[in-house]
């Protein structure tokens, strides 16, 4: 699951000048940026209706989740229209369906059509990320669901807890993510027509490329939404029909007599009430209007998350940029009890999204006693400082063709690593590097992209006295050269 943002920025410093309200023009530590942000917290507009009907709200930007990608592989910044902000509180509602799910993954027997609620419903207990004791089906969505995978841990926290009113039958739970119910969607001072009967643009919500193929569902769903306006779903039950909820329609009209809870083709748009305290984890997102029209707002924060694979126990830690065709990660750190052979893939999958593991950290497995073999992956390009400094047993490393990094102290004192194979991308060696590996006694260079001013100093001091070192042909002075200038011994030989 998700477990912490690194925030780049003061948390504290943000905290202080928004509760201010701006009070003080310039703060010492706050850059300008940063006070344009806490400006825009201070800024944030209720929705307003024009004269034509118009409706026009300001967004921000909050989260990520799959919306371009059909596959589900790539996330995007969420954006979300607010409904209403008081103060530090802004309640919103995503832009766009977010993903297509059942209000309740079966009605058809009669504990369903006697007892289902909101409160036990499996669409409020996977938004929320609730155990199987909260819902009639007895799901578990406390591993995988709507809240783990758009939010860090940080971001949870910044989500309010909601004391949520239902009717049919009336009664409240306490939710940081729920659908809106009908009075809500009917009020007029968050935007929308108060006739749920007729249509009404401020209600017709557009499905994302990833609801479109089917969501969270994907290949499972019969029956997908197309693209366009999404039917999405209201909170509400319908009294008469114990087994349907309340939708809205592509028009906006909202059907209250419902459709079976059970239809997968129904799609969610979730709202939640966001603390702007803490101006590191939004960004202000222009705004959007019932008539299609809209005004830029600014570059969604910069992802840095880390997350646990829970079948290794392997900490992962996004290096995302806004816009980036894929998801990447960094293996950050091995679990303590990792050892024997360890492989370091290509891709990983976490709460359902697939990320391409480009990079491994400073310190991943520094002074790790266990581990003997190491296989890493070819979509790694970085093996970061220290990363297995003072691995004492590890025997044998294969590094993925794409590699074009190896920082400072990466192998050192790797005492049983007995040989090595440099691939043809890397480009730059780190000081010390495999220093002290004193069993390294078989070396293959395949790049051609290195030289003195980008191999650090004592890179192989201590290797193996008599080591064999493999150069490419045409770098043969040039490396040999190189070599001795970096620690490698008089009696060692340099063969093309």
């Amino acid at each position: 699951m998700y477990k912490k943002r690194f925030d780049k920025t003061g948390k504290r410093i943000m905290s202080v000048v928004l509760a201010a309200v701006m009070a003080v023009p310039l703060l010492a530590g706050v850059t300008a940026k940063d006070m344009s942000k806490v400006q825009a917290a201070t800024s944030l507009k209720n929705p307003s209706i024009a004269s034509n009907g118009v409706a026009t709200w300001d967004c921000v930007y909050f989260g990520r989740y799959p919306q371009s990608d059909a596959t589900g592989k790539k996330s995007d910044p969420i954006k979300w229209r607010v409904l209403s902000v008081n103060g530090n509180d802004a309640y919103l509602m995503s832009d766009c369906n977010l993903d297509a799910r059942r209000y309740n993954e079966t009605w058809d027997s009669k504990e369903v059509l006697k007892n289902l609620t909101w409160d036990n419903s499996t669409i409020r207990s996977w938004l929320n990320g609730y155990g199987s004791d909260s819902n009639l089906c007895k799901a578990d969505y406390s591993k995988e669901s709507f809240m783990s995978k758009a939010f860090a841990a940080s971001e949870q926290a910044a989500i309010m807890t909601t004391t949520v009113t239902n009717s049919a039958p009336s009664h409240q739970t306490a939710d940081k993510v729920f659908l809106l119910s009908y009075e809500e969607a009917t009020n007029p001072s968050y935007g929308f027509s108060a006739s749920g009967d007729t249509a009404n643009p401020a209600r017709s919500i557009k499905n994302t490329a990833y609801v479109a193929a089917g969501g969270s569902y994907g290949r499972d769903m019969k029956n997908k939404p197309s693209s366009g306006n999404g039917y999405w779903r209201l909170r509400n039950l319908v009294k008469e029909y114990p087994n349907n909820a309340m939708y809205v329609g592509a028009t906006g009209i909202i059907y209250q007599d419902g459709y079976y809870v059970d239809m997968g083709n129904y799609t969610v748009c979730p709202v939640l009430h966001l603390n702007l305290s803490d101006t590191t984890l939004w960004s202000y997102a222009g705004t959007v209007s019932s008539d299609g029209s809209s005004t830029a707002g600014e570059v969604p924060p910069t992802i840095e998350v880390s997350m646990e694979d829970s079948k290794t126990g392997t900490e992962y830690v996004t290096k995302e940029e806004p816009g980036s065709n894929e998801n990447t990660v960094e293996y950050s750190k091995a679990s303590e009890d990792m050892s024997g052979d360890v492989v370091i893939p290509e891709t990983v999958k976490i709460n359902g999204v697939t990320y391409t593991v480009t990079s491994v950290a400073d310190n991943a497995f520094k002074n790790n006693k266990k581990i003997k073999k190491v296989v890493i992956g070819n979509n790694v390009k970085v093996i970061g400082e220290n990363a297995f400094m003072g691995c004492s047993n590890l025997q044998s490393v294969t590094m993925g063709k794409n590699v074009t990094t190896i920082k400072a102290k990466a192998f050192y004192k790797c005492t049983k690593l007995k040989k090595i194979t440099i691939p043809s991308k890397v480009n730059k060696i780190g000081k010390q590097a495999f220093y002290g590996c004193k069993n390294l006694k078989t070396i293959t260079i395949k790049t051609t992209r290195l030289s003195n001013k980008n191999v650090g100093s004592k890179a192989f001091k201590g290797i193996h006295s008599k080591a064999t070192i493999k150069i490419p042909k045409k770098k043969f002075s040039a490396y040999k050269k190189m070599l001795k200038s970096k620690g490698v011994g008089s009696k060692a030989k340099i063969k093309k």
